[in-house]
């Protein structure tokens, strides 16, 4: 075991112990000796089509779990998900793992998670041991383990598998301050273990084995009661191939031993930043927000997944409530752009608004408006675009929304209507004509559930068309439902919808739809059950032998059935 892995075991063995020995044991005198909390579940599902190519598996099981065992008041709470993968070691599908906790002592054992910043470790989990301290206004964070399970090329391309190195990790976290007002720094450490797989030198197979050191800062400050300032900082000192040459020296700059120590840096070597600011202004009936981000280029976190870097953004939002809170208002905007470092061939800018309206007219009407704008521009980078190649697109989406709501001791009746309308204006003289669109679609459903009897009835009429160019297809469809709880206490819920679907298009035939639904469950004290059903039919279209080029349906027969059975037990 490496020094370094060793003296972190020993950091978080010691801290365990002494938070073990400091416990307050004649605490422990009224809490229950043993209790179990939690739930377990299984489900069962099935699907059957006649395409070619299936969307789902032809059947499917599942058992998943969350307990939580307390010892004289110390909860231990772990969880796990069984599948039909669960073999499978690309993806690690059970995972078992636990966080006992006493006080201001948290310990986690097996796969867990723990979240630094969104810069730092964020949304990654690790399998291992990791520990959280907090006494006051302190904070101690702490752990390692492994973050990725070293996976082998397959060879004889029976899977699509991208291939993996084996990688460990630790981090450290140090923080001050209360929910309101805190600051915090933190130290990630990741390292690819070169001989955790067989490495081929095929130039579309070779992956890289990386080491990678982050440091950040983390904080939220208020002021006035009425004003917040929350921001993120990080650097990031990346190795991007542990197999190159090790370097001592940048120039004439000696490379201090403690980075060389921590990471050391090679021909591969890369250091960047990443950072983001927001203020905030919020008053009893307005509030308001501006933000900044920034990651650079090459800056990467071999703790965070699918970070996205090479981007700037500024963003700002307000939101007001008037004539005593019966309207809401709010507006947002944002502008993004990469190419920071100039070096890319183009350059993408993107911006997008969005304004939002809901009133309550009255206790029995509430409407709701929202529109949205999204413009995106390629830029010249390194290359010059001419406009026939340059992107260039600006996208409108309105959509409407009344909803009206009668009731009474024995009845409730909703009507809601839905208009939206969609078009996307492509400026590219080139693909303008493929890539334009406008679309509209519109729904009008009504529900009606009587209270006394427990059962309701509902029902909906919907209309879409679509345009592309000369394509124009247009659906109508109607769909009915009926809802009913049973038994004395109505613990048996049973649900039934039915629907058909005309469909036309302006260069040929499109076959019609028939839907079909139920699904039911019954509880009994601590067990449930479940049960779904899901039907879809798209019959043939009668096409004229003589004239089968000129008219190509837009569906084809297909038949779709799928469901399934679910079970919980709470207690």
């Amino acid at each position: 075991m490496p020094i370094k892995t060793l003296g972190i075991f020993i950091l978080l063995t010691s801290i365990t112990i002494i938070c073990a020995k400091g416990q307050d044991l004649s605490s422990l005198n009224p809490q229950k000796p043993v209790a179990l909390y939690g739930s377990i579940g299984a489900g069962l599902s099935f699907y059957s089509s006649n395409q070619s190519y299936k969307t789902q598996d032809p059947f499917a099981w599942n058992i998943y779990g969350s307990l939580a065992p307390s010892i004289y008041g110390i909860a231990l709470p772990f969880s796990f998900v069984i599948t039909q993968y669960s073999k499978s070691y690309t993806s690690p599908f059970t995972q078992f793992g636990v966080s006992p906790s006493y006080r201001w002592v948290r310990l986690h054992l097996g796969y867990r998670n723990i979240s630094f910043s969104p810069f730092t470790f964020d949304g990654q989990s690790f399998l291992g041991a990791g520990i959280e301290l907090t006494p006051g206004k302190f904070y101690l964070g702490a752990f390692y383990g492994r973050l990725n399970k070293a996976i082998n090329e397959d060879t004889t391309f029976n899977r699509n598998i991208q291939p993996q190195y084996g990688r460990k990790g630790y981090g450290l976290k140090i923080g001050y301050g209360s929910s309101n007002e805190n600051i915090s720094f933190q130290l990630f450490h990741a390292k690819d273990d070169t001989a955790s797989i067989t490495r081929y030198h095929d130039s579309l197979t070779t992956i890289l084995p990386m080491e990678n050191t982050v440091l950040g800062s983390s904080w939220h400050f208020m002021f006035f009661k009425r004003l917040t300032l929350t921001g993120d900082l990080a650097i990031s000192l990346l190795n991007r191939d542990m197999y190159y040459q090790r370097i001592d020296s940048i120039g004439y700059v000696k490379i201090p031993s403690l980075v060389q120590s921590i990471n050391p840096i090679n021909y591969s070597s890369t250091v960047s930043y990443s950072g983001q600011a927001q203020l905030a202004l919020v008053l009893n009936s307005f509030n308001a927000s501006a933000g900044y981000r920034r990651i650079a280029p090459d800056f990467l976190s071999l703790g965070v997944p699918y970070m996205l870097n090479d981007v700037e953004m500024i963003s700002g939002s307000a939101a007001a409530s008037i004539l005593k809170g019966r309207l809401s208002l709010n507006v947002a905007a944002n502008s993004q752009h990469n190419n920071l470092g100039h070096m890319l061939s183009t350059a993408l800018q993107t911006r997008s608004g969005n304004f939002g309206l809901n009133a309550f007219l009255s206790q029995h009407v509430n409407l709701n408006f929202n529109l949205t704008g999204v413009d995106v521009f390629q830029k010249d980078g390194l290359l010059h675009l001419s406009d026939s190649v340059k992107m260039d697109q600006i996208m409108w989406n309105a959509t409407l929304s009344p909803v009206f709501t009668f009731s009474n001791s024995y009845h409730q009746q909703t009507i809601s209507i839905s208009v939206n309308y969609t078009d996307l204006d492509d400026k590219n003289p080139a693909t303008t004509a493929q890539a334009s669109t406008q679309s509209f679609s519109s729904s009008a459903s009504y529900a009606l559930f009587f209270s006394p009897a427990y059962w309701g009835i509902n029902s909906s009429l919907l209309y879409t068309q679509y345009k592309q160019q000369n394509n124009l297809y247009r659906s109508t469809g109607l769909n009915a439902g009926l809802s009913v709880q049973l038994l004395k206490q109505h613990n048996l819920m049973a649900q039934a919808s039915a629907g058909y679907f005309v469909n036309g298009s302006a260069n040929g035939q499109a076959a019609n739809n028939t839907t079909f639904s139920f699904n039911s469950s019954y509880s009994q004290q601590q067990h449930s059950f479940g049960f779904y059903l899901s039907y879809i039919l798209t019959p043939p279209v009668n096409l004229d032998p003589l004239n089968i080029v000129n008219h190509v349906p837009i569906a084809v027969n297909s038949k779709n059935l799928s469901g399934g059975l679910t079970y919980a037990c709470r207690f």
